[in-house]
């Protein structure tokens, strides 16, 4: 995905609130000092600004300044990611309630799901997601695919970072499915119910396929609505 300079800079300004260089009560720069900073216009450095502000991450007053009140994003759950920062903002929101987690060979049916080719290896973590600090009904059901060859911290943790995706070009695909009857115990849904799918396909420089994860939403639980 192409990222735009309102993207980038909220992404950036995302990561350094996730390490701790603007901690909860610092104020951020001022719009002018982001402007001069990034060399962006300031129509610009207020979409980012607006974006942490709809994430949770800070507080805008007049003469106040802006500030840091939160390091977990505390917005409303967006299943659908426009950026880079969407993405490390859901891993930060989210998390896999007790995932299971194996090795596998990918047979016929799998190469094609997560689009790979037959008989590759590929490290698996599944379960259900929910939001981090939250008892409620989980949000879906996450698969997370990674090449198995690659290191799986990152994976395991659920950490991730903007820079984690810098070298990775995502695709994002939407498509329809039913819930398996593991999928909808899990999430308290009727079996063979209509799925909201959210895939994500990461594949570096040279095209090979990094990591797939593939989301399964309960379709009466979430809508996805784009004004144009």
């Amino acid at each position: 995905m192409k990222t735009t300079q309102h993207q980038q800079l909220t992404e950036d300004l995302l990561a350094q609130i996730a390490d701790g260089t603007f901690a909860i009560g610092d104020r951020l720069p001022t719009e002018e000092r982001l402007c001069s900073d990034y060399g962006l216009a300031r129509g610009t450095v207020r979409r980012a600004l607006g974006r942490l502000d709809e994430l949770g991450l800070i507080s805008r007053r007049p003469r106040a300044g802006t500030t840091v009140i939160a390091s977990i994003p505390m917005a409303g759950y967006q299943p659908l990611a426009q950026s880079a920062a969407d993405i490390v903002a859901l891993a930060a929101e989210t998390r896999l309630v007790k995932p299971d987690s194996r090795e596998l060979l990918a047979d016929t049916a799998l190469a094609r799901r997560i689009g790979a080719r037959r008989g590759s290896a590929w490290f698996l973590m599944e379960g259900v997601r929910a939001r981090r600090g939250r008892d409620e009904a989980g949000l879906c059901w996450s698969e997370h695919y990674l090449r198995a060859d690659l290191p799986r911290e990152n994976l395991v943790r659920g950490k991730f970072t903007t820079e984690h995706l810098a070298a990775t070009r995502v695709e994002q695909t939407i498509s329809a499915s039913l819930l398996d009857d593991c999928m909808a115990a899990a999430l308290d849904a009727e079996p063979g119910g209509a799925a909201l799918v959210i895939t994500r396909r990461n594949r570096d420089q040279s095209g090979r396929l990094v990591s797939v994860g593939i989301h399964s939403h309960p379709a009466d639980r979430y809508a996805i609505t784009m004004v144009l």
